[in-house]
């Protein structure tokens, strides 16, 4: 800016910074997913390490195949998927518990918990 009012050269033509701005965002898409990888394994962790029977709020988000669905955990903001039971709907929210947690191999799996009538 300062070379640019005083008349000055300009410290970078227009394809430096093309170059520059190229390589950030590189470096910044890096980063989130670097971000978004570290974060799902502390999650993962997380639900390790609570009780094995602890039953968790997840809403359907989506049905992927037949009865198998998308969910998000409600407690964590994590997205899990699962077989639900006949008649549940996109919307519905229905309880899950743990069946498999290891955060290192990046394996987390839920079941729904069968509601007592």
């Amino acid at each position: 800016i300062k070379a640019f009012l005083r008349g000055d050269s300009l410290p970078f033509s227009a394809g430096q910074l093309e170059g520059m701005a190229s390589l950030i965002n590189m470096h910044t898409k890096v980063a989130r997913r670097l971000q978004n990888s570290s974060l799902r394994y502390w999650l993962i962790e997380y639900m390790r390490r609570q009780p094995k029977q602890k039953k968790f709020r997840a809403l359907i988000l989506k049905f992927i195949k037949d009865r198998i669905a998308g969910l998000l955990l409600v407690e964590v903001g994590m997205q899990a998927s699962a077989v639900v039971s006949i008649g549940k709907q996109i919307g519905d929210e229905i309880e899950v518990r743990v069946e498999e947690a290891h955060p290192r191999d990046d394996v987390f799996s839920v079941v729904e918990v069968p509601q007592m009538s």
